[in-house]
């Protein structure tokens, strides 16, 4: 691609020198066709540079890999005083079982969007849903934290109302996708926002709290908030539903990125230690927090120029490194930065470009998708995105240009998503693994499923193997199946316990029917002993009696 590129940037120019009439002399190192060779030739090694600072070796990726899980041991062990990896508890203990029924409400808030679902289940049957969508008006994300949260239980509210389920005490999963230290299934602590959300009066206080303080404010319905969790953990679940029970990692990949998976409850340290309720599963669900990846310096070698620019000028610099390199809140920025240094040089747009094009955050990722689902010859998309942007007189060679930087540049994120998913799959290696992802970045890119699946398959340890399905809606349907799990374990606990006292009962009725027994036996021994005596004092003295008659 890259040498089809540079032979359309060295016949426009030719053709651009032509129009201008300039004539070549003979010979000689001065001649404007020698001056011109040199220029093309800086501008082809300009081109491979900013296209080389993309591209990761295995090698990298691998020591990136051992890096990640360096830093995911710690994270269990001590949190994030020693690692940039969080491993935080989600306090699930268990996926689906296809057990689970009744009524469920989920929440789901993560990067601009609120979704509320009402969900309804049976044991052998459909799951059954119905939700509303809306998107975060910038006066909450960006507002208080009380408004913010006021808004939120507006939403819950008009949407129970609506279906005459005010009353009703449902029970609410909530997807809350932002990092948090969470000491209870439904007891978390905002640690810091992310995906562009700036609220105040958050950080450092419980979500759970919050929602619960606001919904009372609203005073119109009554529900029952039985678990807090991330999106991840929601997608994860939501894919073991429909996969029978079982799913090993879930991913996302939009706004943001994060994983989570199965772990030990042994190797839970640092969470369990600060734990505010007993928890005695064998195993949790591990929310990752990889997108703190690289936030003390540890993966510099993974970092390009424009990827530092696009740090220094967000909203959190240095934090979330991993989310900023994979994700789609900064991959369209990165294109645009990589676009405006190749105008710069001369390279794209004969350095024309647009004023447009130079103004921060003007390049969406979805310009991206749209580009690469472009067909060849055609680029309608990409017309339509360079008229949007103002950019005139682009050429086929400008066009072609522009979807290799959409192509490099995210081909090195889904490289990058793939050695983090590859990295837990080493971790928790089962055989034949379930790696559920959701988030529009993977969902919407025409390549990005196929580059991940391509790269885990050179990354992963010898003898394991994968499959990738992609969710729908995992975090909305997984908050509803978290409350539904939470509702069956507490059904099944009150069960437990309900037939450990029957039990108890049984044992303590048979133990006093053992008594009565023994007591009983004991009585007619001690009945029998005295018989038995009696009969041989009646015998000794009948004894006696007859032998003084026989000496009378």
């Amino acid at each position: 691609m890259l040498g089809i590129i540079e032979l359309g940037i060295q016949y426009r120019l030719w053709r651009s020198q032509a129009s201008k009439g300039k004539k070549s002399p003979r010979s000689g190192p001065a001649t404007p066709l020698a001056k011109m060779a040199s220029k093309l030739n800086e501008e082809s090694i300009s081109l491979e540079s900013v296209m080389a600072e993309f591209k990761l070796s295995n090698t990298t990726l691998r020591r990136m890999m051992s890096h990640m899980s360096d830093n995911m041991d710690r994270g269990l062990e001590s949190g994030l005083e020693r690692s940039t990896i969080a491993m935080l508890p989600s306090f699930v203990p268990e996926l689906p079982n296809g057990k689970e029924r009744g009524k469920f409400v989920a929440m789901d808030l993560g990067g601009t969007n609120l979704r509320v679902m009402l969900m309804e289940l049976e044991p052998g049957e459909p799951m059954r849903t119905k939700q509303f969508n809306t998107r975060m008006p910038n006066a909450a994300m960006h507002g208080t934290g009380e408004k913010l949260f006021d808004y939120i239980a507006k939403a819950l509210c008009d949407f129970l109302i609506e279906r005459e389920l005010a009353d009703e005490c449902l029970p609410v999963g909530f997807t809350f996708s932002y990092p948090c230290d969470q000491t209870g299934l439904r007891s978390a602590t905002l640690l810091r926002w992310t995906k562009g959300v700036t609220a105040t009066g958050c950080v450092g206080e419980d979500v759970v709290q919050l929602l619960e303080d606001a919904i009372k404010r609203d005073g119109r319905v009554k529900v029952n908030i039985v678990a807090l969790i991330n999106d991840t953990v929601g997608t994860m679940v939501a894919a073991a539903y429909e996969a029978g029970g079982h799913c090993d990692i879930g991913v996302i990949i939009g706004t943001g990125t994060n994983a989570s998976y199965m772990e030990s409850s042994k190797k839970i340290v640092h969470g369990l230690a600060n734990a505010t309720e007993d928890y005695n599963h064998k195993s949790m669900i591990i929310d990752t927090e990889w997108g703190g990846f690289g936030d003390n310096g540890e993966a510099d070698y993974i970092f390009t120029r424009y990827d530092k620019i696009v740090d220094s000028k967000s909203d959190h610099p240095g934090v979330n490194s991993l989310d900023k390199l994979i994700a789609g809140m900064c991959m369209g920025e990165l294109v645009r930065l990589v676009l405006e240094r190749l105008c710069e040089n001369k390279v794209l747009f004969n350095g024309q470009g647009s004023k447009m094009l130079r103004t921060r955050n003007t390049f969406p990722t979805k310009y991206i998708s749209e580009i690469l689902h472009d067909d060849c010859g055609v680029y309608s998309n990409t017309r339509q995105i360079m008229d949007e942007l103002g950019i005139e007189g682009a050429t086929f060679s400008d066009m072609l240009l522009l979807r290799e930087v959409c192509v490099v540049v995210s081909r090195r994120s889904a490289n990058l998503a793939a050695a983090a998913i590859a990295c837990v799959l080493n971790r928790v290696r089962r055989p034949n693994m379930l790696v559920a992802i959701d988030g529009s970045t993977y969902k919407y890119h025409p390549f990005f499923n196929h580059w991940v699946c391509e790269k885990i398959r050179e990354l992963l340890d010898p003898g394991l193997d994968f499959k990738i399905v992609q969710t729908g809606d995992g975090s909305g349907r997984g908050a509803a199946l978290i409350a539904a799990i939470v509702s069956r374990v507490k059904r099944e606990e009150e069960k437990r316990l309900k037939d450990l006292e029957i039990q108890r009962q049984k044992a303590a009725e048979a133990e006093e029917r053992r008594l009565l027994e023994i007591e009983k036996e004991k009585e007619e021994a001690e009945e029998r002993a005295r018989k038995i005596s009696e009969m041989m004092r009646y015998q000794i003295e009948r004894g006696a009696e007859e032998s003084y008659q026989r000496h009378e």
